[in-house]
């Protein structure tokens, strides 16, 4: 895939709230996304169980309505990347529950705008601190969100049912 040259894209991306309408458009990325980042993560089988279980129109729809929540949907010509998020049933918590950006648009920024985005809504709906799960082999995920001023709080290992268990970090950030 080619890549994106940062200096010219970075500003032709808007991010804004996703509606009913675009839960099409993000359950196409995801796909493209996780099949393009996962395999030697997870496994195929566990990408296809997890999509089906996070994408559903009815998971994602929760996003979309919910007082405390959000989906935005980052894109210049078409969707890029997205950002979901919800009130957390820890105190001033919100939890960050995805955030995807298209392979070509790695580096360019629009991860870290999305992440902006959802910490601006965080702090306006009263959250002092942002939290998210991390598989523990995603190296790059790592990585990225420790430069974006998350430290890990702790290990989880959760039964997702089908036979899967997401084996994660739970990672911190006070806002």
């Amino acid at each position: 895939m080619r890549r994106i040259d940062p200096f010219r894209r970075y500003a032709l991306i808007a991010i804004a709230p996703a509606t009913p309408a675009d839960l099409p458009a993000v359950q196409a990325l995801a796909r493209r996304i996780w099949h393009a980042h996962y395999p030697g993560i997870i496994s195929v089988e566990q990408i296809e169980y997890m999509l089906a279980r996070g994408y559903a129109t009815a998971e994602l729809i929760r996003f979309v309505g919910t007082r405390g929540a959000g989906l935005a949907l980052a894109r210049d010509a078409e969707p890029v990347g997205f950002a979901a998020w919800y009130r957390s049933p820890e105190p001033a918590t919100t939890k960050l529950d995805k955030l995807y950006v298209a392979i070509e648009h790695h580096g360019t920024g629009v991860g870290r705008r999305l992440l902006d985005h959802v910490e601006d809504a965080a702090r306006s709906d009263g959250s002092g601190t942002l939290i998210l799960n991390v598989a523990k082999r995603n190296e790059a995920a790592i990585a990225f969100y420790r430069r974006c001023g998350f430290s890990r709080r702790n290990e989880v290992v959760i039964d997702i049912g089908g036979g899967f268990v997401m084996d994660d970090y739970v990672m911190a950030k006070p806002l």
